[in-house]
């Protein structure tokens, strides 16, 4: 029950904090990006509670759930330092990456969910 909610949390704080981002970057909701961090902090903590359940189920991939771990913590550390990085022009390359490191965490949240589901249900 627990990966089914925080797969429901996954995609409801990730898909909110990824259209708030691209609001952001088009410079539509620049008053909004106290929203989207905090989106952002618990779109990875349901990717992190997946990728625990990944690892605690019996037959569960150890190394989806230390990639759920480690995609989490680069979308945590990115999206707090990115907008000092690479200022000035080439400021989109950085843009980019944290909008794929945003769509990676909602895309691996997933797919560990399923596997999860899958395996529990083989018990």
């Amino acid at each position: 029950m627990l990966v089914r909610y925080s797969a429901a949390i996954l995609t409801l704080a990730g898909i909110l904090a990824l259209v708030l981002g691209l609001l952001y970057w088009a410079g539509m909701a620049m008053q909004l990006m106290t929203m989207h961090m905090p989106l952002g902090f618990l779109t990875v903590a349901a990717l992190w509670l997946i990728g625990f359940a990944q690892a605690a189920v019996k037959g569960g991939s150890w190394l989806i759930a230390a990639a759920a771990f480690i995609v989490g913590a680069l979308t945590i550390i990115f999206g707090l330092f990115h907008a000092a990085l690479m200022a000035g022009e080439s400021h989109w390359v950085v843009q980019t990456l944290h909008l794929t490191l945003g769509i990676l965490t909602i895309g691996l949240g997933h797919m560990a969910a399923a596997r999860y589901r899958k395996v529990a249900a083989g018990k």
